[in-house]
């Protein structure tokens, strides 16, 4: 799942640690790329704070297990997939990782259309905590540079990107985006309309399934 999902689907309204914890997995990665949360199970943390962070972190994870197993994001997935190889275009490389991401992407513009106050909550939330605690909780994850953090956290809060997934189009752009990090081709203007047709076609589906989603994530 991507942030906002994390957030709307999992999140405690009591606890704004346990929440940033929710979404600190993809933060992390996002903020600086080769830093990886992992699954702290077996230490016990002092300070309520920490515990919470590491309480929703390990709820993030568990949450993506159950998504990615869950029939109807591999359905879609998959038929994202064949839509692109039987359209003929052969030079979009890595297909099932771009479907991949692109309905993971769908899934939080359907959550934001359901619920126009979320991006606005998501980085409210974010906001509250307070980024010390958050930079002693990474430094169990090896982070050694503050300062590199504190820059680019300023940077995902001014952006707010979240806040645009609220056309087909920007879902594509977002996709594109995580896919010019790693170096992949950029996408010319027929594959993106390609893209778009895509999600236009698979969204009535997702959307109708976000209850069973809740069920699944139990």
């Amino acid at each position: 799942m991507n942030y906002l999902s994390h957030y709307y689907f999992d999140q405690d309204e009591e606890n704004k640690y346990y929440n940033i914890g929710l979404i600190l997995p993809d933060l992390a990665r996002a903020h600086i790329s080769k830093l990886r949360i992992n699954p702290y199970k077996n230490i016990t943390f002092t300070t309520k704070e920490i515990s919470s962070m590491n309480d929703g972190t390990n709820r993030h994870f568990a949450s993506d297990r159950k998504f990615h197993n869950w029939m109807t994001f591999v359905d879609l997935t998959n038929k994202a997939t064949d839509m692109i190889r039987e359209s003929g275009d052969k030079d979009i490389n890595r297909d099932y990782f771009i479907t991949h991401i692109m309905v993971e992407v769908l899934l939080d513009k359907i959550l934001l259309d359901k619920n126009p106050s979320l991006a606005d909550d998501f980085y409210n939330m974010i906001d509250s905590v307070e980024q010390d605690w958050v930079l002693k909780f990474m430094r169990y994850a090896g982070l050694q540079d503050d300062e590199l953090w504190k820059g680019q956290h300023r940077r995902f809060m001014k952006a707010r990107f979240l806040a645009n997934y609220t056309s087909l189009e920007n879902v594509v752009a977002a996709v594109e985006g995580v896919c010019a990090k790693l170096g992949m081709i950029e996408l010319n203007d027929d594959q993106r309309q390609l893209l778009v047709d895509i999600c236009e076609t698979i969204e009535p589906e997702l959307e109708r399934s976000i209850g069973a989603l809740e069920i699944q994530l139990l």
